[in-house]
């Protein structure tokens, strides 16, 4: 009575479950490595926040801001 044709095989049914596994795991891996490139980049960005406000906050009480090592060596 039912003459239904599917769309995946029955008997590749096994590949097709593999195939989404290891493809979700391969997104997975990408989203965590943008994960840490993400956390990375804003640490960065708070750091250069940090400094600029110290930059500020030196030239509005009239002291030389601080210069780091790598800077004064060049």
């Amino acid at each position: 009575m039912t003459d239904f044709k599917h769309i995946i095989t029955p008997e590749r049914t096994g590949l097709w479950v593999a195939a989404s596994f290891i493809v979700a795991l391969l997104a997975l891996v990408v989203s965590f490595v943008a994960m840490q490139r993400l956390n990375a980049a804003t640490y960065l960005t708070q750091l250069q926040i940090v400094q600029l406000n110290q930059k500020v906050d030196a030239n509005k009480n009239g002291t030389p801001a601080p210069v780091k090592a790598e800077a004064a060596k060049q």
